[in-house]
């Protein structure tokens, strides 16, 4: 499972997003972010993928922000 982790400077928080969700969660460390990515997996392997000014079009446009619910 892939989580996408940006930092956004205004708020001074981390947005975490992946395709189960609607909407980012926010959290106040990148530990924090962290630690929510570990207990969701629960032992299965993941990956924390940085956004930022220079990655963030490319990744919206290739569609991994999209949400999918499970049904």
């Amino acid at each position: 499972m892939k989580f996408y982790l940006q930092y956004i400077q205004g708020l001074e928080e981390y947005a975490l997003g992946f395709n189960k969700i609607e909407y980012p969660l926010m959290y106040s460390s990148r530990s924090e972010a962290m630690a929510f990515c570990i207990d969701y997996c629960n032992g299965e392997n993941f990956e924390i993928v940085d956004v930022d000014e220079g990655n963030w079009q490319e990744l919206f446009d290739s569609g991994v922000f999209d949400y999918e619910p499970e049904c």
